[in-house]
């Protein structure tokens, strides 16, 4: 994983699009509960350093995520996301969460790829400017925290 955070580091700084592929890509590997993870928090991180009206309101989405997306069916997971996507002014919080949830549910109907570019665009929606490192540097130690945690755990 490291080493996956090395190319990646090197990766944006070229200024390259889907930066964030090969992480989902490595953590999905031993469970894509672990991508959802990593992203749920960047979206968590993302939503402390901006001030939007509506994260309080999206916030029970994230909730719901961390706590229930074991129990629903693929089919709730997408009418989930369909509902954040058509809430009312949408922002890029927003989208991202929509996309969260379109994750799981590729994931759940084992359509690995879908939910890898899902989760993809989840994570790269709230790191808009790649040159914020303040933003990056955190969601990069997550991923790492995330990866040593699960290898700690098998």
């Amino acid at each position: 994983m490291k080493q996956i955070i090395e190319n990646v580091k090197q990766t944006i700084a070229q200024k390259t699009m889907l930066w964030v592929y090969p992480i989902v890509r490595e953590l999905q590997k031993y469970h894509y509960s672990l991508a959802i993870q990593w992203a749920i928090e960047c979206i968590q991180i993302y939503s402390s350093e901006i001030k939007s009206d509506k994260f309080p309101k999206l916030n029970k989405y994230i909730q719901q995520a961390m706590g229930e997306q074991n129990l629903l069916t693929p089919l709730k997971c997408n009418e989930i996301g369909l509902e954040i996507w058509y809430l009312p002014e949408r922002e890029e919080i927003q989208t991202a969460i929509a996309r969260l949830w379109w994750s799981i549910s590729a994931f759940k109907d084992e359509e690995d790829h879908l939910g890898i570019m899902e989760t993809t665009a989840a994570v790269e929606l709230v790191l808009p400017d790649i040159s914020d490192h303040h933003l990056l540097d955190r969601y990069l130690e997550v991923a790492l925290r995330i990866y040593e945690e699960y290898e700690s755990q098998n």
